[in-house]
């Protein structure tokens, strides 16, 4: 591989998406920033949408080990913290 090859492949960022299961056994994508994520019906999907989310980058994407169990609680809990927005001439 000559050096022009390396320089135009895109850089790696670290992990943005973890992939595995929840503890009723769904899978989940969740991002690092607690703002992306979703229930999905199998592993394929649950990675499709992670390198899709992420530009297919490398290294973006990381399937955690079998024993480890995700949560999508901070994608949830920003979203209940914030104030609700009123809509102007109604109650």
């Amino acid at each position: 591989m000559n050096r022009a090859m390396l320089k135009s492949e895109p850089p790696t960022r670290g992990v943005r998406f973890m992939v595995g299961r929840d503890a009723g056994g769904r899978w989940i994508v969740s991002d690092r920033e607690g703002r992306v994520g979703g229930l999905f019906t199998d592993r394929a999907a649950a990675v499709h949408f992670a390198m899709f989310e992420s530009d297919h980058l490398p290294g973006a994407v990381c399937c955690v080990p079998d024993h480890v169990t995700l949560s999508l609680d901070s994608a949830f809990e920003s979203r209940i913290a914030r104030p609700r927005l009123k809509v102007a001439g109604r109650a």
